[in-house]
């Protein structure tokens, strides 16, 4: 009896954590009403009460709510809360060690920049070629950092991937921080060239060659941030 009930609490887990992924992903959005559970139970295979469990769980996490009478759907709440709460704690802690951030951007932006050539649509490349554009054009510190963030939030965006976007933002203040930090020995002009590229091998639909080209840039970032230079005031573009 004891066995069964252990394999009952791990089937009742693995399904939860199924469904929270179709959450995460965006397959379920906020609002969206689930099957009932005797749907459930048909889909995964199993029993009601298991359904049930999994479900009271993902209740309990935030992330379903229970309308009496209507049925069960993912909350409207705010999701990013219960979902990137704990990246974005990890990001606060990790800000004073702008390698440690730049290797877990490198490890996003690499593969979101394969998925956004490989995914793109005409509206967003439009956006990437407008972020390229505000960035060649930026004349003061503040221009550049909020093009440059705009360039790599369009690139995650050209993925269609909505966990991608959201982590994306959630470095976002973290970027801040790195992009400064780089300004005094990574000139804007010289990252211009590398956005170019980027964006041309997006707009062309290079999946490979998008990735090289984030890959080559990003290892030039970090290179600028080894190097003991501190923050100045008079940065290229300013």
């Amino acid at each position: 009896m004891k066995r069964d009930q252990s394999k009952n609490r791990a089937i009742y887990k693995q399904i939860a954590s199924d469904i929270q992924a179709m959450i995460e992903q965006g397959y379920l959005q906020p609002g969206d009403k689930l099957p009932s559970m005797k749907e459930l139970a048909k889909q995964f295979g199993v029993s009601r009460p298991t359904i049930r469990e999994a479900l009271s769980s993902l209740q309990a996490k935030g992330l379903l709510e229970l309308r009496q009478g209507d049925g069960t759907f993912v909350s409207q709440a705010d999701l990013h809360r219960h979902l990137y709460a704990p990246l974005q704690a990890a990001l606060l802690i990790g800000r004073s060690d702008l390698a440690s951030l730049h290797e877990v951007r490198t490890i996003l932006e690499v593969g979101a920049s394969r998925w956004a050539a490989a995914n793109r649509t005409g509206e967003a490349y439009e956006e990437i070629a407008a972020a390229l554009m505000e960035y060649e054009w930026a004349c003061t510190e503040q221009d550049i950092i909020s093009a440059d963030i705009r360039f790599h939030q369009a690139i995650a965006a050209a993925t269609g991937n909505p966990v991608i976007q959201n982590l994306m933002n959630a470095l976002t203040e973290a970027l801040v921080d790195v992009i400064r930090a780089t300004l005094p020995v990574l000139p804007y002009t010289e990252v211009a060239d590398y956005y170019r590229e980027w964006t041309e091998a997006i707009r062309e639909g290079h999946p490979e060659r998008a990735s090289r080209v984030a890959e080559k840039y990003l290892q030039k970032v970090g290179n600028a941030i080894k190097k003991p230079v501190g923050y100045s005031a008079d940065a290229p573009g300013t």
